[in-house]
């Protein structure tokens, strides 16, 4: 299979940092029952042939005919030892990315799965399901937030079959968009139209970007919290949520997967520098004064802080949909203990 329009259109994307922050995002193609698709824990801008996984795209998809454990761990090591058996003679060192069977789903050529700030303003806000319909009609399916892997797989093909008309865009909450088409520049026909519909209703855009001085708080952070390596925030957008804690609020608690990989689970909030004492957070809004970010190395640290803006954006944009809603607990208790994401996280 020739993957040369596959990868161009993941460095194509991947390159674009309103579409795809730190190793977000994935991208397939299918051909004569086989699908490649984007390994996990690569990035989408350096694709290469050797990014993507090739599969039995038959063998996928007869696992959503299969019985699975109800036990989430029990349940998650059949899904993975079964995406494992999918993959083509020569793959075996590779790992297909968590989502290669929601891409199965898509009878169409191409799929390009995303999880840009704008679209999640929507995804991630109180009125988002009702907002889509509005906007989109029936052209783009609401998939409702749910336990990812098996799961969701398993909920997108009953609404695939339920479905009287061929699916092509997919709004999963509190998670992104999945785009598929026969050709690359139906693709972008459907990425661009859903930008531009979304960026009609926004009446606030945030303001994120920071490159002043730090006001010397981050060597007690180094020291307290035990890691090296600190990232430090005083956009316009920042200071507004570090006006006070309730201002805090709309990014306390995770909003994605993608947040908790890179952030973890929890945001602290210090009110002054006495606070700092405890640092149990890789992300701290200080009052009146910005966010720090944290992490063991200069790479998660940064990563780290490409989320908290992530996290800014998304709930400034949603304001326009409804007010900001975060991922449910009992879905970043899931995704905090999931083996699929402690493994992307190892290697971010």
């Amino acid at each position: 299979m020739n993957l040369s329009p596959l990868i161009y259109f993941s460095r194509l994307y991947g390159a674009n940092p309103d579409l795809v922050t730190c190793g977000g995002g994935n991208t397939s193609m299918k051909e004569d029952g086989v699908m490649y698709v984007k390994g996990s824990g690569t990035a989408l801008k350096d694709a290469v042939t050797e990014t993507f996984v090739g599969m039995n795209h038959t063998n996928l998809l007869n696992m959503l005919d299969d019985v699975y454990p109800e036990d989430d761990v029990a349940r998650e090591a059949k899904f993975l030892k079964d995406v494992t058996a999918a993959k083509l003679p020569g793959e075996e060192a590779k790992r297909p990315s968590v989502e290669a069977l929601l891409h199965a789903l898509f009878p169409q050529k191409f799929v390009l799965h995303l999880h840009p700030s704008l679209v999640n303003g929507l995804t991630c806000a109180k009125n988002g399901k009702e907002e889509c319909a509005r906007l989109f009609g029936d052209s783009v399916v609401w998939v409702p937030a749910c336990k990812p892997g098996y799961v969701l797989a398993k909920l997108m093909k009953d609404i695939f079959d339920a479905s009287k008309k061929t699916i092509k865009t997919v709004l999963l909450e509190n998670h992104g968009v999945f785009f598929a088409a026969d050709t690359v520049e139906g693709l972008a026909t459907s990425l661009n139209g859903m930008m531009n519909a979304l960026t009609s209703q926004v009446k606030e855009f945030p303001d994120v970007e920071y490159d002043g001085e730090e006001p010397g708080f981050a060597e007690k952070i180094k020291r307290v919290s035990g890691k090296n390596f600190v990232q430090f925030n005083a956009s316009p957008s920042a200071l507004k949520f570090a006006e006070s804690k309730a201002a805090a609020e709309p990014i306390m608690k995770p909003f994605n997967p993608d947040q908790i990989v890179y952030c973890g689970p929890k945001v602290k909030f210090a009110m002054c520098e006495g606070c700092l004492d405890q640092i149990d957070a890789n992300v701290i809004i200080m009052k009146g004064v910005g966010i720090y970010a944290i992490g063991d190395t200069e790479k998660n640290a940064n990563n780290c802080m490409t989320l908290v803006k992530d996290a800014m954006k998304v709930a400034t944009y949603a304001k326009a949909f409804g007010g900001e809603q975060p991922m449910a607990q009992e879905l970043v208790d899931f995704i905090v203990n999931w083996e699929v994401e402690s493994y992307r996280k190892s290697v971010k």
